[in-house]
């Protein structure tokens, strides 16, 4: 006996093909003959002229005779009644009648019949004996390991989760996990068949979690907990509930006072949001006694409640400090880390002064990869004046290996702004790479090899913010597109923040318009900055001056000029650039 859930009445044509593929590949024989009721899932057009092109011929019943098919009716009552069985014996929702009717399939292809002569019809189907030994209560508990990688060492090595029988064509069992609301299959599991998932009153309503709590051996002990402001108004009167500011669990008989501080909507009204540090410090009360020199600052919300405060106004020292962590650890769901080292592949080093950057480790992992980890340094990541093109009549190279290059080196440009120019030059050709293209990628990586220990140094500047930057470009540096290049740099004080080197958008008719596209280029990332730094500090912005090299006098005139450069500007960016913002250009 096959059975198929169906989403709509309208696959059903999809599930007898597949059923008639999978009974005709497993036997030899083939359909002849197909009886059903008249439903309009049985007699649609695709579902006629399939049956036709095939040669079944069809059996229908009359209307509103079921008794004329008296086999399959028998038999569809047999597997509800067996299934309504399986979700009352362990209270679960009536939403699981799909589960249910799979298993109860599963289980009446496993059991003896009279028809067969008291032989299973899995046996008579498959020509052995079925086993049976895997086979466990529906609805009960089971604990799934947990896979989830980089466990800790008190992290919990399995789940609980409810069984719902067999997975088809799989050696494993079939779990749903109530707490995610999602199917999973696992090998791996232990059973308690004796106990069962504890559901909440209105588990089969849709706008409602599926469950409140399992208390599974009738004790104290809560399993697992669920969203209980949600499910507050709905929990039965038997259930224990535990929120996340308390781990133990309350009494079935004993009023929880957890559960009524969540309940309440006056006991939280949520996190407060800020826009900018100057809203902070606005909200924020100052803390006197902090040490400076150890650059740990701490601020607290003057509304949060009072043992916060207190916390926050003790911690004078770094005793005090880690005092303060552990009571919130005692709280939240958190770790001390203790200082940033290492962050998907960048190395960080702290000290009171400066903080710098790299990726030395991941710099030498790939010129191990591409086997250049032997390789003589050279001290410039491309030779002067190189120009790059197509090379259509080149001899090509692995595309696949020069995109692996490609793509490793791009990951380093985090920290490494030396080699955007070159490596930005080389994502060019990944098309279709060819040996002069290849020779330039593995210049990249011979200075590599010279350089693995370089990176960004931020040193501690003053308070005041100065923003400055540098831009430049060339003309007509790509020869297949006839574009050019720009390339520009800013620093806040005396540390790089930003960096970028790119093909211009348009073709430049003149080195003027070449750099003065680069200059506005700069020009709008400064505009960013100075807005982001301004925001984050809540200081009035300041001006920010851009260095450009000047190759061209004409460019200077243009953005120099009153006249020309505020019709062009102001179309571009008609509420920044006022007479009120202060944008200074240096030409060197």
């Amino acid at each position: 006996m096959w059975v198929f859930v169906l989403t709509a009445k309208k696959d059903a044509f999809q599930a007898f093909k597949k059923f008639k593929s999978v009974t005709e590949n497993t036997t030899e024989y083939k359909i002849k003959t197909l009886r059903t009721d008249r439903g309009g899932e049985f007699l649609s057009t695709e579902f006629t002229r399939f049956c036709e092109n095939e040669g079944i011929e069809r059996h229908l019943s009359a209307p509103y005779t079921p008794q004329q098919n008296g086999v399959v009716e028998r038999r569809n009552r047999t597997v509800m009644a067996m299934a309504r069985s399986l979700l009352k014996g362990t209270h679960m929702p009536a939403r699981f009648w799909g589960e249910a009717v799979r298993h109860a399939v599963y289980l009446l292809n496993r059991l003896p019949t009279k028809a067969l002569r008291e032989r299973t019809p899995f046996e008579a189907w498959m020509g052995r004996k079925p086993h049976l030994a895997h086979l466990k209560v529906f609805g009960c508990i089971a604990y799934a390991k947990n896979t989830t990688p980089h466990l800790k060492k008190l992290d919990d090595r399995s789940s609980p989760m409810v069984y719902l029988g067999v997975e088809e064509g799989c050696k494993a069992h079939r779990l749903f996990d109530p707490r995610h609301n999602k199917l999973q299959v696992s090998r791996d599991v232990i059973f308690q068949e004796n106990s069962e998932w504890t559901w909440n009153a209105g588990a089969d309503k849709e706008d409602l979690p599926e469950f409140v709590v399992v208390n599974a051996f009738n004790t104290d002990e809560v399993i697992v907990t669920a969203d209980i402001e949600a499910a507050a108004e709905d929990v039965t009167p038997s259930s224990s509930l535990a929120t996340p500011s308390s781990t133990r669990a309350s009494s079935p008989s004993t009023p929880s006072s957890s559960t009524q501080a969540t309940t309440s909507p006056e006991s939280h009204e949520g996190p407060v949001h800020y826009r900018s540090i100057a809203d902070i410090y606005a909200n924020t009360e100052e803390i006197i006694g902090i040490d400076e020199e150890e650059n740990e600052v701490m601020l607290m919300m003057s509304e949060e409640p009072t043992c916060y405060q207190e916390a926050a106004t003790e911690a004078c020292c770094t005793e005090k400090i880690n005092k303060f962590k552990q009571q919130m650890m005692t709280e939240f769901e958190m770790s001390d880390l203790g200082l940033l080292s290492y962050y998907l592949g960048i190395e960080v080093e702290q000290q009171k002064s400066r903080i710098s950057l790299r990726q030395s480790a991941y710099a030498k992992k790939i010129l191990s990869q591409f086997k250049m980890a032997d390789c003589n340094a050279t001290k410039h990541p491309m030779e002067p004046k190189t120009q790059l093109h197509k090379d259509l009549e080149g001899t090509p190279v692995d595309a696949t290996e020069y995109r692996r290059i490609v793509g490793c080196l791009r990951y380093l440009l985090h920290t490494r702004p030396d080699l955007s120019y070159s490596v930005g030059m080389a994502s060019r050709y990944m098309e279709r790479p060819t040996i002069m293209h290849h020779r330039v990628v593995k210049q990249i990586l011979r200075y590599l090899k010279g350089t693995i220990y370089f990176g960004l140094v931020y040193i501690k500047g003053p308070q005041e913010i100065g923003i400055f930057g540098y831009s430049d470009s060339d003309l007509a540096g790509n020869l297949d597109g006839r574009k050019s290049t720009s390339g520009m740099t800013f620093y806040f004080n005396e540390s790089l923040v930003s960096w970028n080197s790119q093909k211009q958008k348009t073709v430049a008719l003149s080195s003027c318009e070449a750099e003065f596209m680069a200059a506005t280029t700069a020009a709008c990332h400064a505009l960013w900055l100075r807005s982001l730094a301004s925001e984050l500090t809540g200081v009035k912005p300041k001006p920010v001056t851009i260095h450009h090299r000047r190759q061209n006098n004409a460019a200077l005139v243009i953005a120099t000029s009153s006249a020309i450069a505020a019709v062009d500007l102001l179309v571009h960016f008609p509420c920044q650039f006022r007479p009120t913002v202060a944008l200074v250009l240096v030409m060197v």
